[in-house]
Formats: structure tokens, sequence, C-alpha cells
């Protein structure tokens, strides 16, 4: 049975093609008749703008003071709600305050499409036909594509992923680490993935990342300071609360609690040993396994952040997915793309049980290079390598 499905994989891409673009086009509809039209209070890049604009005028210290964030925003003639993302973010959002509002939202959307292009292009998987139902199967998924009409900085992460991994499998793990820092705008959807490469073995990719970091987070404490920090503080008290940060996260369905902090500490187990049994292997499967641990791991996750799985899950397919795997990550498509019907603890359920399953994955004894993986047009199941681990 298996091998019947094998063999016809050109049939399974023609499928996903028009999946995707069926998918695609009531994406399009829904951006037209809703999210254009109301760009100013959809588009959330008006709170990264606002945010920015605000620290400008009276000082970084007051980049989480609400009322200068509100005061910002309706300015623009838009309405507000908290900016909790980290500092790196709001100092992206600077480098657009030259630019009125209404050319900057374009500009910012732009990247966002352009970030999640790149993403595609470096790590998904195959040739030809094989990577157009990857890109459809992606932009068409509605987590992918409402963070795209909403200016979510979610694709900004996933081509910095995309970058690292495409960098590390080139024996480049100093160039690969400092990109990886770059998930410092939204860290969360990405929190496991330098423990889950330190534990792989990837040391100098790590240190890279550690270091870059290091300086992000010094400079940011400076930019803050003591007043600022405080604030910024009870921002993440209030997100921590807040219920549509937790929706989709283990803190929705179980609530705030010691229970909360007990399956975040198994979940960083798991991922830490599912790395560790492929620190031989290449170095997309310890990429991915931290990423699917990081949206398990944290307490703040929108809806529009499961895109992550997408590249994770092109990841696990380039490093050799099992039948089941593949199994999982249908299932997984399908209650993402049905996430505002379904809601969360499915979701959770199958992020939970891709997880243990990438614990289970054997690791090839041999690795195959990377050059010789990307010759190969349409194999989705040859691993990549990266050289040996740092």
């Amino acid at each position: 049975m298996l091998a019947f499905f094998r063999r016809r994989t050109r049939l399974w891409a023609v499928a996903g093609v028009w999946t995707g673009s069926l998918l695609t086009a009531f994406n399009v509809y829904a951006a037209a008749v809703t999210y254009v039209p109301q760009f100013l209070v959809r588009n959330d890049f008006r709170l990264v703008y606002g945010a920015a604009l605000n620290a400008w005028q009276h000082g970084y210290g007051h980049l989480y003071d609400f009322a200068g964030q509100k005061a910002a925003v309706e300015g623009l003639g838009a309405y507000w709600s908290p900016f909790i993302n980290p500092p790196p973010l709001a100092w992206l959002g600077t480098l657009f305050l030259p630019l009125p509002f209404d050319v900057a939202v374009v500009l910012w959307t732009a990247l966002v499409f352009a970030a999640a292009l790149l993403a595609w292009y470096l790590v998904a998987p195959g040739a030809g036909l094989t990577r157009a139902a990857h890109l459809a199967l992606y932009v068409g998924l509605f987590p992918t594509a409402f963070g795209l009409m909403v200016g979510q900085p979610v694709a900004l992460v996933a081509a910095a992923v995309a970058g690292a991994w495409w960098l590390a499998e080139r024996d480049r793990p100093l160039a690969a680490g400092i990109v990886l820092s770059l998930v410092a705008i939204k860290p969360q959807l990405a929190l496991l993935v330098p423990l889950c490469l330190l534990v792989a073995g990837r040391r100098r990719m790590f240190v890279a990342w550690l270091a870059a970091t290091a300086v992000m987070v010094a400079v940011a404490l400076v930019l803050l300071g003591g007043e600022g920090l405080q604030r910024y503080r009870e921002a993440l008290s209030l997100a921590s609360q807040w219920e549509p940060t937790r929706r989709y996260a283990i803190a929705g369905p179980l609530g705030l609690g010691p229970q909360v902090y007990a399956v975040e500490a198994v979940v960083v187990l798991i991922a830490a040993f599912a790395a560790w049994r492929h620190r031989h292997g290449a170095v997309g499967m310890p990429i991915a396994v931290g990423m699917v641990a990081s949206l398990l791991f944290t307490p703040y996750v929108g809806f529009q952040d499961f895109a992550m799985l997408v590249v994770a899950g092109w990841l696990v397919l380039r490093s050799g997915a099992s039948p089941v795997q593949v199994g999982l990550m249908v299932v997984g498509y399908a209650l993402l793309e049905l996430a505002l019907v379904v809601l969360a603890v499915p979701i959770l359920v199958a992020e939970a049980a891709l997880l243990v399953s990438l614990l289970a994955t054997p690791v090839p004894n041999q690795r195959v290079p990377a050059v010789a993986a990307f010759a190969r047009p349409g194999n989705l199941r040859a691993p990549a390598n990266a050289g040996n681990p740092d």
C-alpha cells in the first residue's frame, strides 16, 4: 500500500497545487473584501509603526508606555492594541518612520511576502511541480495567509530560520548563528531551536547565535533603561493573562499554574533528547524539533504563528520523514486550515504527536552531502548533510 502511494508523487503534487490554489483564491477574496479596505484596523504593522514612533519621539525608555503607544497609533487614524513584542521588532519598524504610514504599510507587507517566499525557496524540498505544490499549500494555508494579510512578522522569523538552515547546510555555522539571532523579533516561534542545536553538537552555530543575541539584549537594556525595562515586564505580564495570546498555547486549555510548567518541562526534555539523537545527522532535524517544541512550549501563540510548522515540516521531509510523520503532517495541515473552528486542543495534540514522532525517528547511518541531495529532483526522503557537527 505504501509503495502504491509513493509511486504517485506527481499525482500528489498536482493535487497539492490544486488544493493550495483553491485555498489561495479564497484567501485573496477574504483579503479583498475585508483586510485591504480596513488595513488601518486589520494590519498589525500599525502597532509596530506606532510603538517605534512613540519611542522615537519620547525616547526608547517609553517604548512600552501604553499611553504613548495609544496616542501614536490613534494619531495614524488606526485602532490601538498593546505592542508587546521585543525591542528588535520596534527597531525594524523605526526604519519605516521616514515614510508616511500609508506607504510604510505597503512596503512592510511586501517585505513579509518576500520573506515568506524566501523561506519556501530555501527550504521546500523537491523540484518543479513538487516545489510548486509546497508553495501553493504554504500560501494557501489560512494561518500563513492571515499572517501575511495583517502584516505579522511570522514570515520574517520563518525566513531567518530558513536562512540559518541554508547556511549551516553549506558549512557556514557562524553566519548561520548570526542569521538565526534575527528570530529575536518574535523569539517565541523558535525559542528552543538554539538549545536543540547545542544539544545536537552544533556548538559554533549556537555560540554565534548567543553572541549576536547578547549584543541585541545589551543594546535593548541600555535603550530601555530601568523604567523602560519595568514597563516591558508589565507588558509581558499582561500578555500572559491576555486570552488572545493564550488561545492556541498549552496555557489555553490547561490554564495558568504549575500544570503548565510541568508540561513545558516535558516538552523541553523531549525536544532535547530528540535533538541529541540526531547529533550525527543533518542540521535540519534539530531545527525542526526546536520549532515544533517552541510552539508547544511558549505561552504566547496566535494561530498565524502555526505557519512555522510548515517550515518545520519541510525540514522533516528533507531529513527523511516516515509514513507516520507524513500522515501527521497531512492531518495537521487540515487542522490548521480549520484552526478557527477546531480551536486549540486538536492542534496541540497533533503538535505533540509530531514532536514525539521526531523523538522516535530513526537516525540515518549515512548522511548524504547537501549538494547530492539537492541534485535529486523530487526526492523528499534523502537526508541532507551539513558536514560534521561543530
